[in-house]
C-alpha cells in the first residue's frame, strides 16, 4: 500500500532514500520533498512522477504521514522547531548529531520517532540501514532500500553510525590502488575495473563464508605467500591499527 512520506531537507541521503523508493518502476508511494534545495528537489520530481515539490517545509508536513528530517544538524533546530508536526506523524530522524529526546522536545508528541543511519546505496536498494528503536512499521517500510538492522540501544547504533565513517576512506584506498596500478603499467579502466571487481568478491566472500569467524578466513594465507607477505607487511606499520583508532573519534563526537 501506498505511503505519504515528506522529507525536510533534500540532500545526498534524501536523493538516495527517494530513488531507492522509485527504482524500478515502483511508484506506490507519494513522495513530497522540502523546496530548501530547489535544484536537487526539482531533478528527483522531474525524474519520478511521485514525486512533487511542496510549496514548504510545513506543507509537506501537512500533506505526509511519515516525515524524515534529513537537514543539515546545525541548521536543525531553526528549521524544524517553527513546524507543526501532528500527533499521527510517523517522523525519521537522519541526523547522526542529533538525539531524539532533543528533536522531540522541538516537535511535540508523535505517533513514532526513529533514528536512522541509511546510505547513498540505498538508491541501489543495498547495503545495510539502521535503525533505534527496532520499529516493525519503520522497518517494512523501509525493508525494500536495503538490509535492516534493527538495534534498541542507541549506543549500539552510535556504533554502527561510526562504522559508516569509514566509507571515504574505503573509497580513498580504493583509489589509491588503482593509482598504484597505473603507475606500474595498467591503464585507468584495467587497474580500476580489477579492483573493484576484486574488492567486491572479497566482500561478497565474507558476507557468506560459513567455515567460522571473519578472523579465520583472514587467516587463511599459504606461509610465506604474497598474501602473508602484504599482511605483515601492513601489521608491522601499524596499517589496520590505523583503521581501528579512526573509528574512536567518530564514536566520541556521536556519543557526545
Amino acid at each position: 500500500m501506498g505511503r505519504d512520506i515528506g522529507f525536510i531537507g533534500t540532500g545526498v541521503i534524501t536523493s538516495a532514500l527517494v530513488t531507492g523508493f522509485c527504482s524500478g518502476g515502483d511508484l506506490e508511494h507519494r513522495i513530497y520533498l522540502s523546496p530548501r534545495n530547489a535544484l536537487r528537489a526539482a531533478q528527483l520530481a522531474d525524474k519520478f512522477p511521485n514525486v512533487t515539490v511542496a510549496g514548504s517545509n510545513q506543507e509537506v508536513l501537512d500533506r505526509s504521514e511519515w516525515v524524515v528530517l534529513a537537514v543539515v544538524p546545525k541548521c536543525a533546530e531553526e528549521i524544524i522547531r517553527p513546524l507543526s508536526f501532528r500527533q499521527d506523524h510517523r517522523v525519521i530522524n537522519l541526523m547522526s548529531d542529533r538525539k531524539l529526546a532533543e528533536i522531540a522536545r522541538w516537535i511535540g508528541k508523535t505517533r513514532t520517532l526513529v533514528h536512522m543511519v541509511p546510505l547513498p546505496f540505498a538508491s541501489r536498494r543495498i547495503g545495510p540501514i539502521a535503525i533505534c528503536p527496532n520499529n516493525r512499521d519503520v522497518a517494512e517500510l523501509f525493508a525494500p532500500l536495503g538490509e535492516i538492522v534493527g538495534v534498541d540501544d542507541m549506543r549500539e547504533i552510535q556504533v554502527l553510525a561510526a562504522i559508516t565513517g569509514l566509507m571515504s576512506t574505503y573509497y580513498t584506498f580504493l583509489w589509491e590502488v588503482v593509482k598504484w596500478g597505473e603507475r606500474e603499467g595498467l591503464s585507468r579502466k584495467e587497474s580500476t575495473d580489477y579492483t573493484t571487481a576484486f574488492f567486491e568478491a572479497l566482500s561478497f566472500q565474507a558476507r557468506h563464508y560459513q567455515e567460522g569467524d571473519l578472523g579465520c578466513l583472514a587467516g587463511e594465507m599459504t606461509p610465506g605467500g604474497l598474501n602473508e607477505m602484504a599482511v605483515r607487511t601492513i601489521e608491522e606499520q601499524g596499517g589496520f591499527e590505523l583503521w581501528v583508532r579512526a573509528l574512536d573519534p567518530v564514536l566520541a563526537r556521536l556519543r557526545k
